[in-house]
Parts: C-alpha cells; sequence; structure tokens
C-alpha cells in the first residue's frame, strides 16, 4: 500500500496533472511516447536460446542412450531376477502344502531345503497334522528337478511327511 501523494493521485487518476510525474514522463521518453530502454541484439539472444536448446536435446539424447544401455544390459539382470522369482514362488508354495499337512513328493521337500532353508525350517515346525492329507504333485518343472537331482544332496526326508506316494508330473 502507498501513502504518498502520488500514489493517492495515481488511485484517482489524477496521476498526469501531478507536476512530478510530468517531469519523470519527459524525462524518459523520445517525444512523450515510450519510455527509453537499451535495446539487446535480437540475433545474439536467439543465438543464446538456440544454443541452450541445442544443450537441452543433446542432454536428453544422453539421457535417451543410457537408458537404451541399460535396458539391454538389465536383461540378463532381468532374467536372473525373473528366475530368482520363480524359484521363491516354488517355495513358498511347498512350504505352504507342507505347513497344511499335506503330503509333497521328496524332491520338492529337498528343492525347498536347499533354495529356502530357514522357510523348510518354519514350514516343518508349523506343520499340522491332517486325518486324510491330500497328495500333491510335484510343483517343480522338468529343469527344477534335474537341478534338485543333480546337486547330490543325500539328505533323507521324513517318512511319515514325504511318503513318496505321489506321481510324478
Amino acid at each position: 500500500m502507498e501513502l504518498t501523494v502520488g500514489g493517492r493521485q495515481r488511485r484517482t487518476g489524477q496521476a498526469a496533472a501531478s507536476p512530478l510525474r510530468a517531469e519523470k514522463k519527459t524525462a524518459g521518453t523520445k517525444g512523450g511516447t515510450a519510455p527509453l530502454r537499451p535495446r539487446s541484439d535480437k540475433a545474439d539472444w536467439s543465438q543464446a536460446a538456440l544454443s541452450f536448446l541445442q544443450e537441452v536435446n543433446r542432454q536428453d539424447a544422453e539421457k535417451q542412450r543410457k537408458l537404451l544401455e541399460a535396458r539391454q544390459k538389465g536383461n540378463g539382470e532381468l532374467d536372473a531376477l525373473t528366475k530368482a522369482l520363480k524359484t521363491m514362488d516354488n517355495c513358498r508354495k511347498i512350504a505352504s502344502r507342507i505347513m497344511r499337512g499335506d503330503k509333497v513328493p521328496p524332491q520338492d521337500e529337498r528343492y525347498l531345503m536347499e533354495n529356502d532353508p530357514d522357510g523348510y525350517k518354519l514350514a516343518m515346525a508349523c506343520r499340522t497334522p491332517k486325518e486324510k492329507p491330500k497328495e500333491w504333485e510335484s510343483v517343480l518343472e522338468d529343469e527344477d528337478r534335474e537341478g534338485g537331482d543333480c546337486s547330490g544332496s543325500g539328505g533323507t526326508v521324513e517318512a511319515s511327511d514325504g511318503g513318496g506316494a505321489a506321481p510324478e508330473a
């Protein structure tokens, strides 16, 4: 909020009649129309804007190139993560079946024991007995079964839980 006399006159529309305003207006104008401002060269400004835009475009192209390289490099990592996620999912299924008291094939128990020892211990500790346990087929696919059998763990599985009576898929 202005408290000067000029501010009050400006608000009431009498600013043009003020002698202070008239001096300022005539001192800074050319022919009394517009105040003089230092002109900047439009070509220089345009060159600066052009170089700025070129730099931004170069940075964007560099980001796109790095992203593409990361995606190509990340394919191997993605495959490893996909395999790890598949292993975790199989272990989760086997452990949940054991916890419910159902019968799982011995190779599934061995797979769980090798890939998630803590999950195996937890499943065996939380196992609840059933009168008529369901006999599940193996969760594992062929390559998982081959990998689990070739390891030669030689561990024994409890006869009351493993059974081995489940047909192989």
